[in-house]
């Protein structure tokens, strides 16, 4: 599919972005993952002076020790737009990904996965375009059509799509299910509301990024 970017163009087509999103949630493959994984990687973008700035950490599982730490930077030509979250970053990840050195066997995104109007958020557009399992953990919730809390499950049109794990809300990005993102965040988290995964990635980014104004 080549980098996944969206474009030279100094103008955002939003259309032909949401065909794309569309299209991608078509290549979505939910299964379990073949074992309990040994490395988790969390993902996160910071912004500065039109650019932006991503930190990659790969933690241990399930005792979480740092065991790489990568950034890399680019250029953001998108604004950001709601639901559209992954043109903005995809180019920061491309770079990012290509640095990983070691090779996780499961990446958390912040942001969303098929819990999204187009069943296409960050996580699920990194996960098939990079065919990672990547789950998507989001701090804010959706407001969409037909969705509903029952108990801890995020519920579209009948089908569950995420759930809430304490005052975040997770969501399958790319192969893997549902059960394997509650059962691998949950694990992962550490006195933060967000799993150490990305809490470390966030604290990086934004590290970086002010280094870089």
């Amino acid at each position: 599919m080549g980098q996944p970017t969206c474009g030279d163009s100094m103008i955002f087509d939003v259309g032909r972005a949401m065909e794309a999103q569309r299209r991608l949630a078509e290549m979505v493959v939910e299964e379990g993952l073949a074992g309990e994984p040994k490395r988790v990687c969390g993902l996160d973008v910071a912004y500065s002076g039109g650019r932006g700035f991503g930190a990659a950490v790969v933690l241990s599982y399930p005792k979480l020790e740092v065991l790489e730490v990568e950034t890399a930077e680019a250029d953001v030509s998108v604004p950001y737009i709601p639901t559209l979250l992954a043109f903005r970053e995809m180019p920061v990840l491309f770079r990012l990904v290509r640095k990983i050195k070691m090779d996780p066997d499961v990446y958390m995104v912040d942001g969303h996965g098929v819990y999204h109007p187009r069943r296409c958020g960050l996580a699920t557009h990194f996960g098939v375009v990079f065919k990672l399992p990547t789950i998507g953990v989001a701090k804010g919730r959706l407001n969409m059509k037909g969705s509903e809390i029952i108990g801890d499950s995020i519920v579209v049109n009948g089908r569950a799509l995420g759930r809430i794990l304490g005052r975040v809300y997770i969501s399958v990005g790319n192969r893997v299910t549902l059960e394997d993102c509650v059962r691998i965040v949950s694990r992962c988290i550490r006195g933060h509301r967000v799993p150490e995964p990305l809490f470390l990635a966030h604290r990086i980014s934004k590290e970086v990024a002010m280094l870089g104004e």
